[in-house]
């Protein structure tokens, strides 16, 4: 769910202000703050975030899950 609802606010706010415990961490227009670096940071998410192929905003997609060999 996370994801969805940060790719929802990235394609539709105009500024975002990014917390962690508390603190501001990184605020701006979100193509300029929303990477993976942040988003991992904040949400504990490993993820790559590239442009949305419709709009251009920032889109996260979550790092893929390894799996292991019973």
């Amino acid at each position: 769910m996370l994801r969805t609802e940060t790719n929802e606010v990235a394609s539709y706010a105009t500024h975002l202000i990014a917390m962690r415990e508390g603190e501001i961490v990184a605020q701006g227009e979100p193509g300029a703050i929303v990477d993976g670096e942040l988003v991992e940071s904040v949400f504990g998410l490993p993820c790559t975030v590239i442009p949305c192929p419709e709009t251009g905003a920032p889109m996260v997609v979550p790092a893929a899950r390894v799996q292991r060999a019973l």
